[in-house]
């Protein structure tokens, strides 16, 4: 069985050192290195070898979870709600600040939304587990995607374009409809933070990719598929399992993709030792046994593959996985 595994990389080193993963550890000093992509998700459709590998906007390829999409040159970009903190000079993206919304809560937002704001012409559609939105100027959405940016200060270049100014309209117009919002006040009273941002990000003008020459049959998540999983699926008419617990019931279910997400209420590095018992752990014994013939790991923007066969890598000097996968 031949199998990628793929996940957003890692948090920074902050003033908790990062666990020790003695089996992610074993196998990079063991795999080879590939080319790096700009993010995962790119990787990942480098690995499936589609025809427009690396150009491809990971929006584009959500897009084909739209099917009711009405615009053939439609603009589009992601739109995920966060928590955000603000402190004397700066806003930041706390731990837990991706805020994990049910399917109930998720309609009433975007319903929300999209009755405010039909007039600017905007519309927030589902897909997955999340929303991509629609307007003239989405595709002007240049910033990161936010699980690469948990810790960190949300700081912005000026906005170039009448696009980028129009997006930016956008969202300061969207902060303050959200910090009166009665759905923020049931948020209050059961505890719940608030939604205090609309995160746009990824845009990109709508695309048709053409079919991938690795496209998988069967695709699983340990989390609910986000837009961008949703996308890859439908356009590969691939099955969807979401909520998978381990690389045994993946395997069970003869996934050839793997997507391991951040889940929302589990702190980073405690995710981080979870995917070392049940996924790197079991993938090592897995390759030693045969069960496996071959392994693409893509970690945030790096990408190895397993086994690699050159007695060279006999001579790598191990170094921590984290110092590894940052590098």
């Amino acid at each position: 069985m031949n199998l990628l595994i793929a996940m957003p990389g890692p948090p920074e080193p902050d003033a908790a050192p990062p666990p020790e993963l003695p089996s992610l550890t074993r196998m990079l000093l063991r795999a080879r290195r590939l080319p790096d992509a700009p993010d995962w998700r790119v990787g990942v459709h480098r690995a499936l070898q589609g025809a427009e590998a690396g150009s491809l906007a990971p929006a584009a390829l959500a897009a084909c979870a739209l099917p009711q999409l009405p615009q053939p040159d439609a603009t589009l970009c992601f739109v995920t709600p966060l928590h955000v903190v603000a402190g004397m000079t700066r806003v930041h993206l706390p731990p837990g600040g991706i805020l994990p919304l049910d399917e109930r809560e998720r309609e009433a937002w975007r319903n929300a939304f999209n009755a405010e704001f039909v007039d600017a012409g905007v519309q927030l559609l589902a897909a997955g587990s999340g929303w991509l939105m629609t307007a003239a100027f989405a595709h002007a959405a240049d910033d990161a995607a936010p699980e690469s940016l948990l810790g960190a200060a949300l700081e912005r270049s000026p906005a170039q374009g009448e696009a980028a100014r129009a997006l930016r309209r956008l969202g300061a117009e969207v902060e303050m409809w959200l910090a009166a919002h009665p759905l923020n006040e049931a948020r209050a009273a059961r505890q719940a933070p608030a939604v205090n941002c609309f995160w746009f990000w990824g845009g990109a003008r709508r695309n048709f990719p053409a079919p991938f020459a690795h496209a998988p049959n069967s695709v699983s998540s340990n989390v609910e598929a986000d837009p961008w999983l949703a996308g890859l699926a439908s356009h590969c008419s691939a099955r969807l399992h979401p909520a998978v617990a381990d690389l045994h019931q993946a395997m069970q279910q003869q996934a050839a993709l793997i997507v391991l997400q951040q889940p929302a209420q589990r702190p980073p590095w405690e995710h981080w030792s979870w995917l070392e018992a049940q996924w790197f752990t079991p993938a090592s014994q897995a390759l030693r046994a045969g069960a496996l013939q071959s392994l693409r790991l893509q970690i945030g923007r790096g990408a190895w593959r397993l086994p690699h066969a050159s007695p060279l890598r006999w001579l790598r000097r191990s170094r921590p996985w984290w110092q590894v996968v940052g590098a």
